[in-house]
Protein backbone atom coordinates (compact mmCIF):
# COMPACT_ATOMS: atom_id res chain seq x y z
CA UNK A 1 0.00 0.00 0.00
CA UNK A 2 1.11 3.84 -0.76
CA UNK A 3 2.24 5.58 2.53
CA UNK A 4 2.04 9.22 2.06
CA UNK A 5 4.57 11.21 4.89
CA UNK A 6 4.90 15.26 4.97
CA UNK A 7 6.99 16.61 7.78
CA UNK A 8 7.57 20.60 7.79
CA UNK A 9 9.12 22.62 9.84
CA UNK A 10 8.22 26.80 9.99
CA UNK A 11 8.18 29.99 11.74
CA UNK A 12 8.46 33.36 11.73
CA UNK A 13 12.00 34.47 11.74
CA UNK A 14 13.88 38.01 12.34
CA UNK A 15 15.65 39.45 9.22
CA UNK A 16 17.60 42.93 9.79
CA UNK A 17 15.48 45.81 7.53
CA UNK A 18 12.51 43.09 6.74
CA UNK A 19 9.06 43.20 8.66
CA UNK A 20 7.39 39.53 9.22
CA UNK A 21 9.69 37.38 7.49
CA UNK A 22 9.08 33.81 7.35
CA UNK A 23 10.89 30.36 6.58
CA UNK A 24 9.55 26.92 5.95
CA UNK A 25 11.28 23.74 5.45
CA UNK A 26 8.88 20.90 4.16
CA UNK A 27 9.59 17.47 2.50
CA UNK A 28 7.42 14.81 1.22
CA UNK A 29 7.48 11.21 0.49
CA UNK A 30 5.10 8.38 -0.42
CA UNK A 31 6.58 4.86 0.33
CA UNK A 32 5.07 1.36 -0.78
CA UNK A 33 4.71 -0.16 2.47
CA UNK A 34 3.22 -3.64 3.06
CA UNK A 35 -0.21 -3.56 5.16
CA UNK A 36 1.80 -5.33 7.75
CA UNK A 37 3.60 -2.34 8.62
CA UNK A 38 3.69 -1.96 12.43
CA UNK A 39 2.57 2.09 13.88
CA UNK A 40 6.45 2.04 15.44
CA UNK A 41 7.88 1.40 12.17
CA UNK A 42 5.61 4.36 10.50
CA UNK A 43 6.78 6.72 13.52
CA UNK A 44 10.70 5.06 12.76
CA UNK A 45 9.78 6.96 9.17
CA UNK A 46 8.59 9.70 10.59
CA UNK A 47 11.12 10.45 12.92
CA UNK A 48 13.94 10.13 10.39
CA UNK A 49 12.38 12.99 8.20
CA UNK A 50 11.99 15.29 11.30
CA UNK A 51 15.59 15.00 11.42
CA UNK A 52 16.33 15.44 7.71
CA UNK A 53 14.20 18.78 8.64
CA UNK A 54 15.83 19.78 11.13
CA UNK A 55 19.14 19.52 10.23
CA UNK A 56 18.53 22.58 7.41
CA UNK A 57 16.09 24.56 10.26
CA UNK A 58 17.17 23.90 13.55
CA UNK A 59 14.21 23.98 16.57
CA UNK A 60 11.42 25.62 14.18
CA UNK A 61 8.98 27.05 16.01
CA UNK A 62 6.31 24.87 14.64
CA UNK A 63 7.37 21.54 13.47
CA UNK A 64 4.40 19.19 12.00
CA UNK A 65 4.50 15.70 10.71
CA UNK A 66 1.74 13.90 8.92
CA UNK A 67 1.02 10.32 7.69
CA UNK A 68 -1.97 9.47 4.97
CA UNK A 69 -2.76 5.64 4.20
CA UNK A 70 -5.26 6.22 1.34
CA UNK A 71 -7.97 3.70 0.80
CA UNK A 72 -11.54 2.81 -0.70
CA UNK A 73 -14.58 0.79 -0.06
CA UNK A 74 -15.58 -1.92 -3.13
CA UNK A 75 -17.14 -4.72 -2.65
CA UNK A 76 -17.47 -4.43 0.64
CA UNK A 77 -14.00 -4.58 0.83
CA UNK A 78 -11.11 -2.17 1.76
CA UNK A 79 -8.86 -1.92 -0.92
CA UNK A 80 -5.65 0.44 -0.51
CA UNK A 81 -3.95 2.43 -3.00
CA UNK A 82 -0.46 1.26 -4.26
Amino acid sequence: MKVEFEVKGFGEEDLVNVDGAFKSIEIARVNGLSKDTTLGELESILNAMFDEVEKNYENPPQFTGRITIRAKKENAEIKYYG
